[in-house]
């Protein structure tokens, strides 16, 4: 009966990407999280936890899946946080007690195409409705990400799409090599 109400509540749209291709996309939800996290394997070096999956499904997030040709081809997830939370220390992040902010900010965790399908505009697309999800909150004043600083690709594709480079972020990565990364920021309000 869950996996039933799961799928009725799944949303699912057809969208065209700015260079005409139709992309199928389709809110995440327990039935569709197994392919977040097998598209994660092939897309990041990185390793998400189980909790990192099940957050995908709490209120305030913005998870989608992307299918081109009926094939699952890409995927974003997207937290909503307090403003300022990414730059926080970790015990000031961590602060229970805290009030409600008053304003937000969305954090995007997660975002990839499959190799084969970039430059089909998918993750453009992807991309601007995580903006538009963020931009209908009046709280939330900016999109934010990290990213790896040797990763020219992204940080080309997120610059030309409108982010810009807020600072350089030291040892951000645990595992993988270089640990660093730029904390990149889309002003919203």
């Amino acid at each position: 009966m869950e996996a039933a109400t799961a799928a009725a509540t799944a949303v699912i749209e057809i969208q065209p990407t700015e260079s005409g291709h139709q992309v199928q996309l389709q809110t995440v939800d327990a039935i569709t999280l197994p392919k977040v996290r097998n598209l994660n394997s092939v897309l990041f070096p990185v390793h998400y936890s189980g909790a990192f999956y099940r957050s995908l499904l709490l209120p305030g997030q913005f998870a989608q899946l992307a299918f081109y040709n009926k094939l699952c081809v890409g995927t974003i997830a997207c937290r909503k946080q307090p403003l300022g939370f990414a730059e926080a220390p970790v015990s000031a992040a961590t602060n229970y007690h805290a009030p409600e902010p008053k304003y937000h900010e969305v954090y995007m965790m997660t975002l990839g195409v499959l190799a084969p399908y970039r430059r089909l505009g998918i993750g453009r697309l992807l991309l601007r409705n995580a903006i538009e999800f963020a931009s209908k909150d009046p709280t939330v004043r900016r999109v934010i990400l990290h990213v790896q600083i040797d990763n020219d690709d992204a940080l080309r594709f997120y610059h030309k799409s409108g982010f810009t480079t807020m600072r350089l972020v030291q040892r951000y990565y645990k595992n993988i090599e270089p640990p660093h990364a730029y904390l990149l920021e889309y002003r919203i309000r």
